[in-house]
């Protein structure tokens, strides 16, 4: 094998700076989409045959799956949320029903529930008339600094920490209890079976009725 010339070592330098990109930078969206799209075209198999992916594939799959499990709907949240109209998207009004404002955010996606006043926002994927809940997290996260420091906004904010006190001593168990009474009230307003599901669940859901965060 020939000595390398200077030019021979620029394009192995070259060669190799792209190599670095192609594994460290973000991917565009619509590739994402194509590895999405090719995985649910893949075979999964069945007592006859192996499928697509193999044994040697399952740590894999199994890394992709964390890290878009974890990542991807904070991706979607940001984008909701920077999506907002700074003047016009944002709204402040008095709840004007007795079961209150509840749902699930605009932006986060999480249950929120609000009384007698609440925050509604609109992003680029709604009716251009329609206008949906936000929960306080991302109203403090999200907004325009005018719009979080008004007085009533702020007041309003604020108040979180009084209506919402620690049920339970223990750390551990205080945030599984929040966790399953999310978890109640994403799937209720997923499914519209909150009545069947309270019914049923741990003593904890009974919170579901009127705790907020």
């Amino acid at each position: 094998m020939g000595e390398m010339t200077h030019k021979d070592y620029e394009e192995l330098i070259e060669l190799l700076d792209g190599r670095i990109d192609e594994l460290t930078k973000p991917i565009h969206s619509k590739q994402i989409l194509r590895f999405a799209e090719a995985i649910r075209s893949a075979d999964v198999g069945d007592e006859d045959s192996e499928g697509t992916y193999s044994e040697e594939d399952y740590s894999n799959l199994v890394e992709a799956q964390n890290i878009v499990n974890q990542l991807l709907p904070r991706i979607l949240e940001n984008i909701r949320g920077r999506s907002i109209n700074p003047i016009s998207g944002w709204r402040f009004e008095s709840v004007t029903t007795g079961v209150s404002d509840h749902g699930l955010c605009t932006i986060c996606e999480k249950p929120y529930q609000h009384f007698k006043h609440t925050v509604k926002a609109h992003h680029f994927d709604l009716h251009p008339n329609a206008y949906g809940g936000v929960c306080r997290e991302c109203v403090r996260r999200y907004p325009p600094l005018e719009f979080v420091e008004r007085v009533d906004v702020s007041e309003w904010l604020d108040q979180n920490l009084d209506v919402c006190p620690i049920v339970e001593s223990d750390n551990k168990r205080e945030g599984q209890r929040v966790d399953l009474i999310d978890a109640i009230r994403r799937h209720a307003h997923s499914t519209h079976y909150f009545g069947e599901i309270v019914q049923v669940a741990p003593e904890w859901s009974r919170g579901a009725f009127g705790e907020w965060r």
